[in-house]
């Protein structure tokens, strides 16, 4: 049974066939001539030509491949294709004769990048109903969005993993996800970037075969393949040879290697003919593959328009000035349902994969409690001796240490795995970036109020604070905006950089705020042009809130079980440390101030990290 009688009940063309509405996509060519793309280089004026006049056509019910040497601009060229490099390109496109509208274009083709990034703590079928929850209009109701994920599921052969984890799944069945996720909006165009890479010769059959039964239900199917064997070369209708940017040949796979011959070059016998293109492509600036580039501008540029279509069909024409892509609007398909609902779908995925994740969950909370007992038996019920006031107060540092590295440091990898994810689903106009946003602020909450409210409420008892409902209180406040600042510091530099530069400037960049909270040296005795670094420092305002609400608001004289204790009244420590007055309100003020450009910072962190893919 073809795939297209098993996918969108909800909306296909009303057609009865086998109990099944289906649709069969609409018949479509996409022409392109003359496309050429220049690479900006460090300096303004500086560019670098990737393509070259490069020219080609594709059917429907074809599957084409994209043959050419490494740094042949195959994979660029492929991303242009798919609209998802602007900047640089110019040239003319066409679909069905018709100029065509990028965005339009965006909305009815998919694109299966090489490295196809996945949320690892979903199941199969999770990851594929997440897709048909975002990707498929609310009108569509929950039954046949379940008919669509089975028949996809069946179709693509993925029983056996239905419910395991994306990260236990062979190489082959993630190929054969990722297409199930673009399956979901049955799109008659499919551009795939290496399919078979990092696969055994057996699973790259197998996800071809899957490719060419796509193609011959009725879509264009575009992939770039690196040396395939003569049995895939055997799978593939179309052939688009490439070398340095140009190309040598595009058209039926069966008349290749005449054409090849009529430039003079001849295939051996038994031998694999992926293989003599590329040796052909090797000797590209000679004078028979000029006859080969020659021969293939000509036959396209020189091809008039396919059949007229409809408005729907049509997508434009692209003069794409170097400017172009200052808005990328042009590049991201509007989302197909509202942001409540968006909020809810990301909101559900976010909680799912995080209580899966033993390092993200199980592994911080249990560290938090052993720490916390450790802190505890080392600090034993120091907090109401007087003698013992210098000590508590490093006990209280010890606390703001921990909280904060123990949140940022974990942050910064857990943004990392999911940064990729984001960037694809964004682009493919899965949801805003504002419902994103919130869902990944909400969904971290608990764990963030969790693991410091855990952390607080052992050690705080057990290092003998004072047992007053109001002191606990404001610690736990205090441990609350700790942590959040601290997951929040981690999860922007997770956003904006690389894990070993993250890793690295996270802790670089916090101990000057950690060096002017006011413990290793008093705001009194610091050089005058410094003291202004104090009011900057947010560990300064969590090392005063901490003093403040154990030794502050009149607590009353220490116990000391010596002859002299200095600091047994507590209003004289605080006047040593300069934390006269009850100003806790002012330090909460100041941390929630810090928090909130810190969420500010977060958003357009989101907003650099999408921007800089174009």
């Amino acid at each position: 049974m073809h795939l297209d009688l098993k996918l969108h009940l909800a909306m296909a063309d009303s057609v009865a066939l086998n109990g099944l509405v289906t649709r069969r996509p609409k018949a479509v060519e996409l022409h392109f001539k003359q496309v050429c793309y220049r690479l900006k280089g460090k300096d303004k004026d500086s560019k670098t030509q990737i393509l070259n006049e490069t020219c080609g056509a594709f059917r429907s019910g074809c599957l084409t491949a994209i043959l050419g040497p490494s740094g042949a601009g195959k994979t660029t060229l492929l991303n242009i294709l798919a609209g998802f490099k602007v900047s640089g390109v110019s040239g003319e496109f066409l679909l069905n004769g018709e100029q065509r509208d990028l965005l339009a274009f965006r909305k009815m083709s998919s694109y299966i990048a090489q490295k196809f990034v996945m949320l690892t703590l979903l199941t199969v079928e999770e990851t594929i109903r997440v897709s048909a929850d975002l990707k498929l209009p609310t009108t569509t109701t929950t039954q046949q969005k379940q008919q669509i994920l089975d028949n996809i599921i069946e179709v693509l052969n993925l029983h056996s993993c239905r419910h395991t984890l994306v990260r236990d799944i062979s190489g082959g069945e993630h190929k054969r996800l990722s297409m199930g996720i673009e399956l979901i909006t049955n799109p008659p165009i499919m551009f795939f970037d290496e399919p078979t890479s990092g696969l055994d010769s057996a699973s790259s059959y197998q996800v071809m075969c899957h490719l060419q039964r796509l193609a011959h239900d009725g879509r264009i199917v575009v992939c770039v393949v690196h040396q395939p064997s003569s049995r895939l070369m055997q799978l593939f209708d179309d052939v688009l040879v490439l070398a340095n940017g140009e190309v040598l040949y595009a058209g039926a796979q069966r008349d290749m290697l005449a054409s090849f011959r009529e430039a003079g070059f001849s295939c051996p016998q038994y031998y694999n003919p992926s293989d003599f293109v590329l040796e052909v492509c090797s000797e590209s600036s000679n004078e028979r593959c000029e006859f080969l580039i020659n021969q293939n501008k000509s036959k396209y540029n020189g091809l008039q328009s396919f059949k007229k279509v409809s408005g729907d069909e049509q997508t434009a024409l692209i003069e794409m000035p170097d400017s172009s892509a200052e808005n990328d609007s042009v590049l991201r398909p509007k989302e197909l349902v509202g942001f409540w609902y968006q909020l809810r779908v990301l909101m559900i995925r976010s909680l799912r994969s995080m209580l899966r994740d033993r390092i993200a969950v199980q592994m911080r909370v249990l560290m938090h409690v052993i720490v916390a007992l450790l802190l505890g038996v080392v600090y034993w019920q120091i907090g109401n001796d007087a003698a013992k006031v210098i000590s508590n107060v490093s006990c209280q540092f010890f606390v703001i240490l921990f909280l904060f590295c123990g949140n940022a440091m974990p942050s910064i990898l857990l943004c990392m795995n999911d940064a990729p994810v984001f960037i694809r689903e964004y682009y493919n106009g899965w949801y805003s970036l504002r419902a994103y946003y919130i869902s990944k602020v909400l969904a971290d909450l608990p764990l963030q109020m969790i693991c410091p409210m855990a952390f607080i409420s052992i050690s705080y008892f057990m290092t003998g604070q004072p047992p007053e409902f109001n002191r606990f209180a404001m610690c736990c406040m205090i441990s609350l905006l700790t942590a959040f600042i601290g997951h929040f510091i981690g999860v922007i530099g997770g956003t904006l950089l690389s894990l070993q530069t993250a890793i690295f400037l996270v802790p670089a960049l916090s101990i000057p705020f950690m060096l002017f909270s006011g413990f290793f040296i008093r705001m009194g005795e610091l050089s005058w042009f410094l003291r202004p670094l104090c009011d900057v420092s947010f560990f300064r305002y969590i090392f005063e809130g901490f003093v403040r609400a154990i030794y502050g608001y009149n607590r009353e004289d220490l116990p000391c079980h010596q002859a002299f204790c200095y600091h047994k009244k507590p209003e004289q420590f605080l006047q040593d440390f300069e934390m006269t007055g009850d100003a806790f309100s002012v330090d909460i003020a100041a941390l929630g101030l810090c928090l909130l450009l810190l969420l500010i910072s977060f958003y357009v962190a989101l907003h650099v990290c999408i921007r800089r893919v174009l």
